[in-house]
């Protein structure tokens, strides 16, 4: 899908005819990624690259042309609950337009659309960096929202400890690795601009005014992403630890179970035996032995009460 915008004191809709200062590209087919690239001599790995799903954040350059790839957050829902990723986002600056192409429909309008309505000058650079910069933004809401699924993983845990919820962890743990490699990616991305005409792209410094606010924003993102995986790690290792020690009580518990009933049943092979035994001919045999298994029953059942065996 093709949609063209174009600049002004804020970003609108591109009319019929009207040459666009803007072009995303969402899921494009080969046609659309061909006809771009022919109208803007551009070549076909600026397109092609960005739509690998491992593509990692890096800059190229083909004459005045600039290819930026960065990553942006994305939420996923799945019948086991939301799961977090990162997805690649291609930014081709060149002399006529600024072109994104990201293969997630909708993930770029997403990030800038809270942008849209400020009236501010855009240039194709100032909403490349505006990209980064919402993307730092979504990245912190990201892990926010991974904080809030891990809290109530834990109060799940306190109540029941399952297995579900450490994999519930787990999920949250793998996804913050990711997160937080894209955004250390990112960053390198977003450092290699500030150097005066980096790239050839010389900045105003409205740009790099957006630039350091990006670059902060993703620095805290990393911060935020760090402490996180800190507390999660130790979270996992509590937890893990918990049930593995209630197994071992369970594990104690039968086999105190297990030593108790095996007193009643020693007496009783013993006296089942076809063979002369003290006392079997007495006629209240029956009961005495009886007596004698349950108050070996009652008294190590006391002693292992008394250890907190049970």
């Amino acid at each position: 899908m093709i949609c063209r915008y174009t600049f002004s004191e804020t970003i609108e809709p591109a009319r019929d005819g009207e040459k666009p200062d803007w072009i995303n590209l969402a899921d494009p087919d080969e046609n659309e990624l061909a006809a771009l690239g022919r109208q803007y001599q551009l070549p076909a790995w600026f397109f092609t690259d960005p739509l690998d799903p491992k593509e990692r954040p890096r800059i190229d350059q083909d004459g005045a042309a600039v290819l930026l790839v960065a990553r942006l957050s994305q939420r996923e829902m799945l019948p086991d609950g939301p799961v977090f990723r990162t997805v690649p986002v291609g930014v081709i600056l060149s002399g006529e337009v600024v072109i994104t192409v990201c293969r997630s429909p909708d993930l770029v309008d997403a990030h800038l659309r809270r942008l849209f309505s400020r009236k501010r000058h855009w240039t194709r650079v100032r909403l490349a960096f505006a990209l980064l910069y919402a993307s730092g933004t979504c990245f912190i809401e990201t892990i926010e929202r991974m904080e809030d699924l891990a809290l109530e993983a834990e109060t799940r845990l306190r109540r029941q400890p399952e297995n579900e919820e450490l994999l519930a962890l787990l999920s949250i743990e793998k996804s913050l690795i990711d997160t937080t490699v894209a955004l250390k990616s990112n960053h390198v991305l977003m450092d290699k601009f500030r150097p005066a005409d980096a790239l050839g792209l010389p900045l105003t410094k409205e740009e790099r005014d957006l630039l350091d606010d990006a670059l902060t924003e993703n620095q805290q993102a990393i911060f935020m992403a760090e402490i996180f995986g800190q507390i999660l790690a130790g979270m996992s290792d509590a937890f893990g630890s918990i049930i593995s020690n209630n197994l071992n009580k369970t594990m104690k518990f039968l086999a105190g179970v297990t030593i108790v009933l095996m007193l009643p049943t020693l007496i009783a092979g013993l006296y089942g035996m076809n063979v002369a035994l003290p006392g079997a001919a007495a006629p209240a045999a029956f009961a005495v032995l009886c007596s004698v298994c349950l108050a070996l029953v009652l008294a190590v059942s006391i002693l292992f009460a008394k250890k907190k065996w049970f």
